[in-house]
């Protein structure tokens, strides 16, 4: 298995200097940190991170990656693209076409078993999957579920449903990934001027593969992609940590 993060979003006004928002620290950890923690649960071989050159050369987050994550490689993303499906193609080349591929936000953290996620999907032998919170807000994408419970499509910013997706996308192979990708970006069907992830899960149901979904709760599902929600899953931690010190 292998992981892509996209490493996109705000940046922080830190006494003059923008940091990026995963670059917070929260206990002497940063969030990025965070989420390096987390997806290592998982055993990837590679955990591959799409970083903007603008992140690199100011703050040295490749190097940040390279401490954090020994089985880190980055890939430098040199401006704009068309949005996340654009940004991860440019990764295409360290995407092995039979290994399993696991595309995630560095903005979006999800405290769940990320390891039985992949298991369920891998037990009801999918072809790819998604993880879904209840929401309505038009931020997210959404799914729709057939009689069997599986994904027959997924509207972005559209709330088509309750079942709004994290940023957590699994394809069984690497190659449906790409190909799904590329096939966005051809047709040239923007939302909001930009390919979504989110998308390339519309190619499979269109290619007749089989789409899972798994559930998390609302609590287990933290976006840190601006300022407030930041300050809110930061509150939430210190909850957290003074409820374990008591």
């Amino acid at each position: 298995m292998k992981i892509l993060v996209l490493m996109g979003g705000e940046n922080l006004d830190i006494k003059g200097e923008h940091y990026p928002l995963y670059m917070t620290e929260f206990n002497e950890e940063l969030i990025l940190e965070r989420q390096i923690a987390a997806l290592q649960t998982l055993e990837p071989s590679t955990i591959i991170f799409c970083v903007r050159s603008s992140d690199i050369h100011e703050f040295n987050v490749d190097d940040v990656i390279a401490q954090s994550a020994e089985n880190g490689a980055c890939v430098e993303v040199s401006g704009p693209t068309a949005g996340s499906v654009c940004t991860a193609l440019l990764a295409a080349e360290q995407i092995d076409k039979d290994e399993e591929i696991i595309l995630v936000a560095v903005d979006e953290l999800i405290d769940a078993d990320l390891t039985a996620i992949v298991k369920a999907f891998r037990d009801k032998k999918a072809d790819a999957g998604v993880v879904s919170f209840r929401s309505v807000h038009p931020r997210y994408s959404f799914a729709l579920l057939d009689d069997d419970g599986f994904v027959c499509e997924v509207a972005e910013k559209r709330p088509v449903s309750k079942h709004a997706l994290a940023s957590f996308y699994y394809f069984r192979r690497g190659s449906d990934f790409v190909l799904c990708a590329q096939s966005v970006v051809r047709k040239d069907r923007k939302i909001k001027d930009a390919f979504f992830i989110s998308q390339t899960i519309n190619e499979m149901v269109l290619r007749h593969k089989k789409v899972a979904i798994e559930f998390i709760d609302n609590d287990q599902f933290h976006p840190v992609k601006t300022e407030m929600q930041l300050a809110q899953y930061i509150s939430q931690l210190h909850e957290h940590r003074e409820a374990f010190l008591h």
